[in-house]
């Protein structure tokens, strides 16, 4: 967040709250609007977290849909011009396919300044989500880079982030260079999701693929 090279205080939108992690990186000045679906999580957040409660930065939480939230809020007050917005938001390797279509890109860039940075995390253990968000990248003229986070004893599955963004500044900066990992499965395919289109078994991942074949074998072969 720092490497932004603005000199005004950061502005950040959040779709997913959880524990409200993130805004333990907000500092004093700083502005970190949370979208939160479940008013559950923000019970749990405050009750049993202190990230929200220790964070020097004005936190915000907007319960509701994070989508259909900023939809309402772009036709009521206008973009709010958010440095990052990161989407947060997938639970149970369950992702909301309504927040990477096309239209909902749309939406972000609108929320989002010129030289702005768009955070999807996609860790999943079972899709490859990347190829979906570089083509969304790629279908508004952004740059799409890959941050993997490798698993230790207390986080056994690897975090993988796509940061997506047309700030050259930013992604010529050598601090950033030095997180940028590899694309996992290739060359990305030319799959475009929108809210009218979506194909979930197109980026299954290649060990969830072979799993599930292997138990279809596996049940034909027990009907006969």
């Amino acid at each position: 967040a720092r490497f932004l090279q603005h000199a005004d205080a950061l502005h950040m939108g959040v779709i997913g709250l959880g524990a409200g992690t993130i805004a333990s990186y907000g500092e004093k000045g700083d502005t970190l609007r949370f979208y939160e679906i479940n008013p559950a999580v923000e019970n749990v957040a405050n009750k049993y977290f202190y990230f929200l409660k220790d964070s020097p930065a004005d936190t915000q939480i907007v319960l509701g849909d994070g989508r259909i939230s900023l939809e309402r809020e772009l036709k009521k007050q206008g973009s709010h011009q958010f440095h990052i917005l990161a989407v947060d938001a997938f639970s149970n390797d369950a992702p909301p396919v309504h927040l990477l279509t096309k239209e909902a890109f749309s939406l972000y860039w609108k929320h989002l300044k010129s030289d702005g940075i768009l955070a999807i995390n996609i860790t999943n253990a079972h899709l490859n989500l990347s190829s979906v968000v570089r083509n969304l990248a790629k279908a508004y003229g952004k740059q799409a880079i890959s941050v993997r986070k490798n698993p230790d004893k207390y986080s056994p599955r690897a975090s993988q982030w796509v940061l997506v963004t047309s700030n050259r500044i930013f992604l010529n900066d050598e601090r950033i260079k030095k997180y940028i990992s590899p694309w996992e499965g290739g060359a990305s395919e030319a799959t475009l999701w929108t809210d009218d289109y979506s194909n979930l078994a197109s980026v299954l991942a290649e060990s969830s693929t072979k799993y599930i074949f292997k138990w279809l074998a596996t049940y034909v072969q027990d009907q006969f």
